[in-house]
Parts: structure tokens; C-alpha cells; sequence
């Protein structure tokens, strides 16, 4: 049930939150981050450095609520938020990944997450790099709403 609920969440906040106009751009932001997140949670499954428990779903070696909810919806809202300037950009990437942290964190607590052979430090450069790789992804393919206003 917790990864319902962290989809459900996801969502919540992507409906509050998501500008429209731009979605035919910024659901790129989503696509890119739902491919790392499938990358690298098939590799980590089959390397045995964390697995998924009490998963309704199974995409691939993932949880399809974890996959289209917290991955797919942060995605779309980092690239209608995606700042010009580079100080900003890195902001964002750490703030983001705060979160995501938070929310790791606590799927790991409540043991719905398990770590094998891995640690929270290995997940924040993880989030970390994923993040500087989308961006620079949705910079190189103007898919970010600042590079579409006139």
C-alpha cells in the first residue's frame, strides 16, 4: 500500500501544480526521469544492492506505482521549473533530491524498500546525477518552457 500512496501523492502535488501549456514539452522531463529510474533499478535488482517489497505491480524490476508516480510526476515539474541560471539550476537539483531522499528514506523505514548492499549516500549521487544528466537532456533538446516563450 505505501507505494500507492506515494503515487497517489506524486500526483496530488503534479495536478496542483503542472502549468498546461507547456506539458506537450515538459512530460519529456518525465519520460527521461521514468528511463533512469527503470535503468537503474533493474540493474541494482540484479546486482542485489536493494529490492522492492510488498509491490502490487512489477514493471520490469520496479514497482509500476513508484515508477509513474514519484520519478514520472517530479520530472515533468523539474523541467516547467528549470531555472536559466546555472547557481539556480544546482539549487534545485539539491533541493530535489532533499526530497527525494525524504521520501526514500521513508519507504526504507517502513520496510517496503530494503537495502542489501547499498546506502543513502549511494542514492544522493545517484539522484544527483540523474538530475544534471535530465536537465542537461531537456536544455539539448529545448524542451523546457523558457526555451519555447517568445
Amino acid at each position: 500500500m505505501p507505494w500507492v500512496v506515494t503515487f497517489i501523492i506524486s500526483w496530488i502535488i503534479l495536478i496542483f501544480l503542472v502549468d498546461l501549456r507547456y506539458i506537450k514539452y515538459t512530460i519529456w522531463g518525465g519520460i527521461f526521469a521514468v528511463l533512469f529510474q527503470l535503468f537503474i533499478d533493474a540493474l541494482a535488482y540484479h546486482l542485489e544492492l536493494y529490492n522492492s517489497v510488498n509491490v502490487i505491480i512489477r514493471i520490469f524490476d520496479s514497482t509500476f506505482f513508484f515508477t509513474f508516480g514519484a520519478p514520472f510526476c517530479i520530472g515533468i515539474l523539474y523541467a516547467q521549473t528549470y531555472p536559466k541560471d546555472l547557481k539556480l539550476r544546482f539549487i534545485n537539483v539539491f533541493v530535489l533530491t532533499g526530497l527525494f531522499f525524504i521520501m526514500e528514506y521513508s519507504l526504507v523505514q517502513i520496510g517496503v524498500l530494503r537495502y542489501v548492499h547499498w546506502h543513502y549516500i549511494y542514492s544522493i549521487f545517484v539522484d544527483i546525477s540523474a538530475f544534471l544528466v535530465i536537465g542537461n537532456l531537456l536544455v539539448k533538446f529545448k524542451l523546457l518552457p523558457w526555451l519555447r516563450r517568445n
